[in-house]
């Protein structure tokens, strides 16, 4: 497991990377903007600004991504060893179903299904 000196400099790194001044971009059409987001950065950033709610949403793109599907399930184990308890994910789930970004599938207990909507 790397330390947090490496995940920084692997950071940090692809930080320059992906940095390209505007002018230099050369675009055909419009496209949707992305940033990648080492996940312990996003928990240490959702952490010190008292925002685990933040890191909630990051989770779920996350998931959707690994699951390789919007649609996918949501435990709270993950979420837990980040810092985020239960309460917060179930307020943020209302919040982003609210909002029309997912639509989620609960059924009592069991750990609900997500579905990341695009508009």
């Amino acid at each position: 497991m790397r330390d947090d000196d490496d995940d920084e400099a692997e950071f940090q790194r692809l930080q320059r990377a992906v940095s390209v001044h505007p002018s230099r971009v050369k675009s055909r059409r419009k496209r949707d903007q992305f940033v990648k987001v080492p996940l312990w950065w996003a928990g240490q950033a959702a952490q010190a600004t008292g925002t685990p709610k933040a890191f909630v949403w990051i989770w779920l793109l996350h998931l959707a991504w690994k699951a390789q599907s919007n649609t996918f399930l949501f435990p709270n184990g993950q979420l837990r060893a980040h810092g985020v308890r239960r309460d917060t994910k179930y307020h943020a789930l209302r919040a982003l179903e609210g909002a029309g970004l997912i639509r989620v599938t609960r059924k009592g207990k069991k750990t609900p299904v997500v579905t990341l909507l695009y508009k």
